[in-house]
């Protein structure tokens, strides 16, 4: 019944696209001409490897690699001034309770990630889906975070499971810091849940933009000393970074990872 009523209620709103404000036939879908700008933008290339965001492998050194995936991160595309329409979406998802960025954000993410575990014979309900939690200063000035409504909704798009297993203890915004500040910062800003199982647990960490990569880094670094499987990287968008590539996967406890 309620169900019913979710879908009645959904064919009678007038929908908007999240992009622009146009009027729109579905919820959270671009209109035509955002949806062929966006599409343009998906495309862009890496300045520096010439690759799109998707198999982009600069900017990955701070982050273990996936053996299951093959991969250090997956990313829809780049945050750049070249990409204006994924840039309002993602400000509107980061700054503002725009429910249409979230939901087609989350099915973008949810449509990359299940590829992925096709292509690599893995199963969606064996996995696990968290967030790096906002600051809590961030929570309350915004009245969201953003990581944490993505991850629920790709949780429930592609049936993983949502683990809230992180918790934000504090500090400094990220954005307001040098690299070498970044690494720092993210590594006492991050710590476990208290009570939180990861032992043997396969995650995927979700994000809306990863920059630099300390805070994945150090939410991975977490997750895999307290006994997790492994922990991949899922954002919506990166930040082009000179990187050394694929061949500067990192050490964890000597071995590499994967």
């Amino acid at each position: 019944m309620l169900k019913t009523l979710r879908r009645i209620s959904e064919r009678l709103a007038v929908h908007r696209c999240p992009a622009c404000g146009a009027v729109t036939r579905r919820a959270a879908t671009l209109c035509p001409e955002c949806l062929e700008k966006y599409a343009e933008e998906r495309e862009r290339r890496c300045p520096f490897c010439k690759m799109t965001a998707p198999v982009c492998v600069c900017s990955t050194r701070e982050l273990y690699y996936c053996r299951e995936l093959g991969r250090t991160m997956r990313s829809i595309l780049f945050y750049s001034p070249e990409n204006p329409t994924a840039k309002k979406l993602i400000k509107g998802l980061k700054y503002s309770s725009d429910r249409e960025a979230e939901i087609f954000f989350a099915r973008e993410l949810s449509r990359e990630i299940l590829s992925l575990f096709a292509e690599s014979g893995e199963a969606a309900k064996e996995w696990r889906v968290t967030f790096p939690p906002r600051r809590p200063r961030s929570v309350l000035m915004f009245g969201k975070d953003q990581a944490k409504s993505l991850a629920k909704l790709v949780a429930e798009y592609t049936g993983m499971t949502f683990s809230p297993v992180l918790r934000h203890r504090g500090g400094k915004a990220q954005k307001t810091l040098g690299a070498a500040a970044r690494v720092k910062n993210a590594a006492r800003s991050y710590s476990m849940k208290r009570g939180a199982d990861v032992k043997g647990g396969k995650f995927v960490i979700v994000d809306d933009v990863v920059t630099s990569g300390s805070t994945m880094s150090a939410c991975q670094t977490i997750l895999l000393k307290n006994g997790a499987k492994c922990a991949f990287v899922l954002s919506v968008a990166k930040t082009p970074r000179r990187g050394e590539g694929a061949d500067m996967m990192r050490s964890f406890r000597g071995r590499k990872i994967g």
